[in-house]
């Protein structure tokens, strides 16, 4: 096999099959201590245990809340505010809202691996949305309105409301005065 991008590809995409895997696991376990005849039901147990907890299905999608901080300056963070019923995250027009990274939890609260995908409602027109390498998720306020965030596998989701203001003014400008005589 040559080194072509194409086989490393393969290669990096590789995962071992989950059985396996938890086999290999229940032996690792099971391979310091004394043997006797209960010990191959003990490993086909484990490995049983192992292989649910590998090939678990999310339960939920956890997402923390949001870091606020003001366009250009992502070093100074704002009170987070929480306002409505829905108790949707309020930013202003010159802010932005960072979430963490996804995270999807099995029944117990375990995290397990799968896809989690990010969108907004506004179609940019009220947020813009930014996936950042490290896994976390920036919206940038860009016009007042409400915009529905959704995190989602396909299967189960989770949703956040962002709700933009308008920012402080930046300048005020006064024109020349006139001047009327009194009387």
């Amino acid at each position: 096999m040559d080194a072509t991008p194409e086989h490393v590809t393969e290669l990096q995409a590789w995962q071992p099959d989950p059985r396996s895997e938890a086999l290999r696991l229940a032996v690792a376990l099971y391979a310091l201590r004394p043997h006797d005849d209960l010990t191959t039901d003990a490993v086909l147990l484990a490995a049983g245990k192992f292989t649910q907890w590998l090939t678990a299905r999310p339960a939920s999608i956890r997402v923390g809340d949001p870091v606020i901080t003001a366009q250009g300056h992502p070093g100074h963070p704002h009170p987070l505010t929480r306002t409505g019923p829905d108790m949707a995250v309020t930013m202003k027009d010159t802010d932005n809202a960072t979430y963490p990274a996804a995270e999807e939890l099995d029944s117990k609260g375990f995290p397990v691996q799968g896809a989690v995908t990010v969108s907004e409602d506004s179609n940019g027109a009220v947020v813009a949305m930014t996936a950042n390498d490290d896994g976390t998720t920036t919206f940038a306020g860009f016009a007042p309105g409400a915009a529905q965030v959704t995190w989602t596998d396909g299967t189960i989701s989770f949703a956040d409301t962002i709700n933009v203001t308008a920012g402080d003014a930046a300048t005020i400008v006064v024109g020349a005065p006139t001047i009327t005589p009194q009387g």
